[in-house]
């Protein structure tokens, strides 16, 4: 995950781990700066920085614009968080927590908290209950310990996870293993408690959408912009911050590219196979450590 602000201001945060963990936890406006050098040159970025919104609607496949102006042309500041998932809805609800003037905006192609729902079975693996140490926690991922040592864990760690949902109402256990589960075995607790503490606090959540480009402006801000999957339709807005929570989607490494980050090239930790073996459907779900697989590909 990357959280990228305005005003000429960065901050790196590493991948995500596979459980419920979110950094955007102590999120503070007030970060280390870094100069982008990228310009808008282009009519229609011209005319979203004059407008504040540009939409293009489709005439016989070509397109015509239409200035509309924005709300946050207010005093209002605007941060856009591009991904519906756990990272995106949980760094959300945090930056609207902190800053409750700050309008939020999460932008999704796809049905928000999908991996959430079918995550630990569908019951929702929210963390780890046995490793509370985060620097050990750390140690025991795959690839990337290194860099989670950081600012990563101290700012949000297992710990922090669970005091939040149960001080929203979701009561959780931890099982033999390890795992942290809500009481109900059901991820429905934890995504109607994330939506439900979105709506209360005023985030809007726009779905079908997705974030294609994203520049700097030469006024420090964000210039987005953001296609519809079903029409073609095009709007771009300007941005004070943008919140780049779009896991292991190529989207939010093209987008960080643009904005002239360094890519380091991601390699799978979590994969599956497709076996035709209708014996083994039984075993769907069960955790084995240690073993080995001899197999033959075709």
């Amino acid at each position: 995950m990357i959280f990228v602000s305005g005003r000429q201001k960065t901050l790196f945060i590493p991948g995500a781990p596979k459980f419920f963990l979110v950094s955007l936890v102590t999120m503070s406006f007030t970060l280390a700066r870094f100069i982008l050098t990228s310009g808008i040159s282009t009519q229609a970025g011209s005319t979203a920085r004059n407008h504040g919104s540009l939409l293009l609607t489709p005439r016989a496949r070509k397109f015509t614009t239409t200035a509309i102006p924005l709300a946050q042309k207010s005093s209002e500041e605007l941060l856009v968080v591009v991904g519906g998932g756990a990272a995106g809805v949980f760094g959300a609800i945090r930056a609207k927590t902190l800053a409750p003037n700050l309008k939020v905006v999460v932008i999704e192609k796809g049905k928000p908290l999908s991996k959430v729902k079918i995550s630990g079975g569908g019951r929702c693996n929210v963390t780890n209950g046995h490793c509370t140490d985060n620097l050990i926690l750390a140690e025991h991922y795959p690839r990337g310990h290194k860099e989670l040592r950081g600012s990563f864990f101290y700012t949000h760690g297992p710990v922090d996870t669970m005091s939040w949902f149960s001080d929203h109402g979701v009561k959780l256990k931890i099982e033999d293993d390890g795992r942290v589960f809500p009481v109900s075995n059901s991820s429905s607790s934890i995504i109607d408690c994330l939506m439900s503490e979105a709506t209360r606090l005023g985030v809007s959540l726009q779905t079908g959408k997705a974030v294609t480009t994203a520049s700097a402006t030469s006024g420090g801000k964000f210039l987005i912009k953001i296609e519809k999957r079903t029409i073609n339709y095009v709007e771009y807005v300007e941005a004070d911050y943008l919140l780049i929570a779009s896991g292991s989607s190529q989207q939010g490494y093209s987008l960080a590219a643009q904005l002239g980050h360094a890519i380091v090239d991601p390699v799978p930790s979590l994969f599956t196979f497709k076996i035709e073996d209708s014996q083994l459907a039984e075993l769907s779900g069960v955790m084995f450590i240690s073993i080995e697989i001899f197999t033959t590909l075709q």
